[in-house]
């Protein structure tokens, strides 16, 4: 029995073994490390998702699509089994899969590279990189199964990477691309390439139809640090003789930032995800690269050492002020905000280092005139991004938003423009003044504040959820609700009709008094049909 089982394992030792690093990394995460970094924007969009809202969320910047763009699978098992469950197994499986790709293609070469990478495997748990952390579970699934020849399992994989996370299937396509270069390609191969194309075109088609606006940044310095390790990987990697796959991946990679850098896309400096992977990587291609001179491989796996790991240190140090992450820290002016304000106005806060009160207050059902995404809040709110911030321009773009509460976390503040709203609101010149200091969290109040629905007489809205609106127009006419248009709305009462207004909101028109109520289309079947119709709901 004994050696039955020892033959079984032995094959599999070095899978099993980053199996058990990757678990016991994980373990110790999510027993001892507050959860952080992007873990707000997943436990929010989880909540959607259990709530059953998956098109359309009112709560974040006025209207905006939550999945389409982010992920369109991760987050329906997220809200069975819970973010940290999901999470923990894809970063085991990941590790067992590197191992197991590494030591079939490049044998005892591959050994501590897969050990390095299952100790780094966890890293997802520690930033709240949570559907990338499956995406790349099912993108080293698909890399297997092609190792393996099991070309229908690899697109199925591969389809599953882009579900999870469309940045994991960037990277993805950027291995193959590097494969495709390194070595001769058969027909199979240019089929399964043929699928990938397929699969990509079912994310853009959604990305069409449920656009999210902006670019995400590419700093030159983030450029520069990618080119460095790129061109060190590149010339270790072409002195092997097996490290022709390695060179032509870390060529390609550098490839892709610049044209990432010069061409703004949703991407931007989420290219340089592929960190996490660099060390692992580096020293395989140091292993298979000898005899390289000593001083080269020394110099690249310093420069991958420390590219990889950076991103931790950050998180670890930025962690001094954790108490954003807990219910009771927003408690005092949630309850300030439930006795005093109504769905007729939005709430600003001044964003958190990791942003959670885009986690709590629409948890609370408040509305906020922003949220988590960097680069809808850079393409929407560009005052934020400029320097001065003037108190006119700031009291504008509140009016503008429908704001009538701001609050002021005494915490650590985000560091991309978030610290000039705060000083501006600390200086008393923003012409806001202090409704409730009790606890960590200030809120002011702007004078005159506008309504979110804006037109004849007093109109008034008495409900403002995730994907539906309703409330009451004293007359005929044409009225102005400061909530993104989206082609999905849909009359659920009242005689009125929607057109986008300029600059992207919300026109009602209505013949007659009443009330009335906007819903956006969940069910799928609708929401097909909508797609190839006119709106029933536009004038």
């Amino acid at each position: 029995m004994t050696a039955a089982v020892s033959r079984l394992i032995a094959p599999r030792r070095e899978v099993i073994l980053a199996g058990c690093l990757a678990f016991v990394g994980a373990a110790l995460l999510v027993a001892l490390a507050p959860p952080t970094g992007d873990a707000p924007a997943h436990l929010y969009r989880t909540l959607l998702v259990r709530e059953g809202v998956f098109v359309w969320d009112n709560l974040w910047y006025g209207g905006h699509y939550p999945l389409a763009s982010y992920s369109l699978l991760y987050y329906l098992p997220a809200a069975v089994v819970g973010n940290l469950p999901l999470v923990f197994v894809g970063v085991v499986i990941s590790a067992a899969l590197f191992a197991s790709i590494v030591e079939r293609e490049w044998g005892a070469a591959g050994i501590w590279p897969a050990r390095v990478f299952a100790v780094l495997a966890a890293g997802p748990i520690f930033v709240g990189t949570y559907s990338y952390a499956l995406g790349l579970a099912a993108g080293l699934g698909a890399l297997r199964a092609l190792q393996g020849q099991h070309r229908r399992l690899a697109a199925g994989a591969a389809a599953l990477t882009l579900g999870f996370s469309p940045l994991a299937f960037v990277f993805l396509c950027l291995v193959l691309l590097a494969l495709a270069l390194s070595r001769r390609v058969g027909r199979h191969t240019v089929a399964f390439f043929g699928a990938l194309v397929v699969i990509a075109g079912i994310q853009l088609a959604a990305l069409l139809l449920f656009p999210s606006s902006g670019p995400y940044p590419f700093r030159p310095l983030e450029l520069g640090a990618v080119l460095l390790v790129s061109l060190l990987g590149a010339e270790l990697g072409r002195r092997g003789r097996h490290g022709a796959p390695l060179a032509a991946f870390f060529v390609v990679w550098g490839g892709a930032s610049v044209v990432v850098f010069s061409i703004p896309s949703p991407v931007g400096e989420n290219l340089t995800r592929l960190r996490s992977l660099v060390f692992p990587l580096m020293l395989l291609t140091a292993l298979v690269a000898r005899p390289a001179p000593r001083w080269l491989a020394a110099l690249a796996l310093s420069a991958a050492l420390v590219y990889n790991v950076t991103p931790y240190a950050g998180a670890a140090l930025d962690r001094t002020d954790v108490r954003a992450a807990e219910r009771s820290f927003w408690a005092p002016a949630v309850g300030f905000l439930a006795e005093r304000s109504s769905p007729n106005y939005r709430v600003e806060v001044v964003p958190t280092f990791d942003h959670w009160e885009a986690y709590w207050l629409p948890w609370a059902g408040i509305p906020l005139a922003r949220g988590w995404y960097r680069q809808i809040d850079i393409a929407r709110n560009e005052l934020f991004y400029e320097e001065p911030l003037g108190a006119a321009a700031y009291r504008r773009w509140l009016r503008g938003m429908g704001v009538r509460f701001v609050l002021l976390p005494n915490t650590r503040l985000g560091q991309k423009g978030e610290e000039r709203e705060a000083a501006l609101l600390r200086s008393g010149r923003s012409g806001l003044r202090v409704a409730f200091s009790e606890g960590p969290v200030t809120v002011y109040e702007l004078p005159r504040p506008e309504p979110i629905l804006t037109g004849p007489r007093a109109p008034i809205l008495t409900r403002l959820d995730h994907a539906r609106i309703e409330g009451r127009l004293p007359a005929a006419g044409t009225y102005r609700l400061k909530v993104r248009y989206t082609r999905y709305w849909r009359v659920r009462a009242g005689v009125v009709c929607v057109e986008r207004a300029p600059g992207g909101m919300t026109i009602i028109r209505t013949p007659k008094r009443g009330p009335f109520a906007l819903a956006v289309l969940e069910a799928l079947g609708p929401l097909v049909r909508s797609l190839v119709g006119r709106a029933p709901a536009r004038c």
